[in-house]
C-alpha cells in the first residue's frame, strides 16, 4: 500500500470521509494530489467505520446573538479527548514533547492540557472518559485563533505539515486516544484577571520531561461549571452575570474568571455557557470556598438550580450562578461541574 493509501486509511478512521479529505488535501498542498485520497476514502468507506470530528458544528457562528448579547472581549478554542484507560502518561507525553511556537503568536493569551480529576463529590460516571482531557487555549479575539488556525504554527505542532509526520502521529494516537476528538469554541465575556503564572516558554512551548508512564504534577486547578440557558433568555442570563459583584480578585491563587458562550447556535452536548474559573492549585480554590470573601459573595445570592447529581451538593459550585425572576426560569436543566489540574500551562505577559 502506498504512503497516500496508509495516511487515507488512518485519516478515514480518525475523522471521516469529509475531514480527511480536508486534511490531507491541506498536507499535500493541492486539489490534485489529494484526488487519489478521496478515491481511497470512498472504497474504504464501506467497510471502515467513521469517526466525525463535528467542524462544522463547532465552528459555526452563534445565531441566537441578539443587540442584548454581550460583546466578546477573548475567544477560546478547546477540545476534548476521550483518552484510554491508563494512557494518560502516554497521552501527556505527546503534548510536551510536540513541537510548537503557541506561546509566540500574536494574540495568544493562555493555554493548559486540563486533566479531568476528582473534587467536590462530582459524579462522572454520566460522562464516562469522554473530555477525560481537554486542551485549553485563549486567545485575543477570534481573528487571532483564525489566524493560527489556517498558519503554519498550526500544522507544525500537528505533523510538521508532511504527510509521512501526520500518519506516524496518527497511527501511534490510535492506541492512546478513543475515537476522533471533538473541538468547542467559546465567546469568553466579562474576564476578570488575577495573577499571572510565569512558567518559561523557550520558542514559545514548554521544555518539561514526561516520561509517558507517569502523570505530570498538576501545574494549576481549574473548576468549571456547564449550563443548559433555555432559548431566548441568553442575554438575561449574561446579563446577571454582568451585573455580580465579585470578590475573586481578593483571593490569593486566583489566575483568571471567564464566562464563556458557546460559538455554536447548538452545542453538541446540550450546554451553552460555561463558567470556567483558574487557580493557582487546588488549596487556593479550597481556600476560598471557605474564605468570608465567599461568603460575602453569595450572602445575597439566590439559592442554586438543582443539585448536578445525587452525589454532588449544588452549592460546591466555585461561584452560584444567578437564578431567573421569570417563572419558567432560566435552565433547561441544573448545570453540571467538572473539575481539572493543567499541566504544560502558558500564559502571556497579559495572562488569562
Amino acid at each position: 500500500m502506498s504512503c497516500l493509501a496508509l495516511g487515507s486509511l488512518l485519516l478515514l478512521c480518525l475523522f471521516g470521509e469529509t475531514a480527511a479529505f480536508s486534511l490531507s488535501r491541506l498536507l499535500t498542498g493541492d486539489g490534485a494530489a489529494s484526488f487519489p485520497v478521496a478515491q481511497t476514502l470512498r472504497k474504504t468507506q464501506s467497510r471502515t467505520p467513521v469517526l466525525r470530528m463535528h467542524f462544522a458544528e463547532a465552528l459555526a457562528e452563534n445565531k441566537a446573538l441578539t443587540s442584548e448579547s454581550l460583546l466578546p472581549e477573548r475567544y477560546v478554542a478547546t477540545n476534548r479527548f476521550k483518552v484510554r484507560p491508563g494512557k494518560g502518561p502516554a497521552f501527556e507525553k505527546r503534548w510536551a514533547d510536540r513541537k510548537s511556537r503557541l506561546a509566540e503568536l500574536d494574540g495568544f493569551r493562555f493555554f493548559a492540557l486540563l486533566r479531568r480529576t476528582e473534587a467536590e463529590g462530582v459524579d462522572y460516571s454520566s460522562e464516562g472518559d469522554f473530555g477525560n482531557y481537554v486542551s485549553f487555549t485563549v486567545w485575543e479575539d477570534k481573528e487571532a485563533f483564525e489566524a493560527w488556525r489556517t498558519g503554519d504554527a498550526f500544522k507544525e505542532a500537528h505533523g510538521g505539515g508532511g504527510i509521512m509526520s501526520f500518519i506516524q502521529l496518527l497511527s501511534t494516537a490510535l492506541f492512546i486516544v478513543d475515537g476522533a476528538p471533538k473541538p468547542a469554541f467559546y465567546d469568553a465575556l466579562i474576564p476578570v484577571p488575577g495573577e499571572r503564572l510565569d512558567f518559561a516558554s523557550d520558542g514559545g512551548w514548554r521544555t518539561v520531561k514526561a516520561d509517558g508512564e507517569t502523570a505530570l504534577p498538576g501545574e494549576i486547578f481549574v473548576s468549571q461549571n456547564r449550563f443548559s440557558v433555555r432559548a431566548g433568555k441568553e442575554a438575561e442570563f449574561e446579563q446577571k452575570w454582568k451585573q455580580r459583584e465579585s470578590k475573586l480578585k481578593e483571593s490569593d491563587g486566583f489566575v483568571g474568571f471567564l464566562l464563556l458562550r458557546r460559538d455554536a447556535t447548538k452545542a453538541d452536548d446540550g450546554y451553552n455557557y460555561m463558567v470556567t474559573t483558574i487557580w493557582r492549585d487546588r488549596a487556593a480554590f479550597s481556600n476560598w470556598r471557605s474564605s468570608a470573601q465567599f461568603k460575602a459573595a453569595h450572602a445575597n445570592a439566590s439559592p442554586p438550580p438543582p443539585p448536578v447529581s445525587d452525589s454532588a451538593d449544588s452549592s460546591s459550585s466555585s461561584v452560584v450562578p444567578p437564578t431567573s425572576s421569570t417563572p419558567e426560569g432560566l435552565y433547561l436543566g441544573p448545570p453540571k461541574l467538572r473539575f481539572f489540574e493543567g499541566v504544560l500551562t502558558l500564559s502571556s505577559q497579559k495572562g488569562v
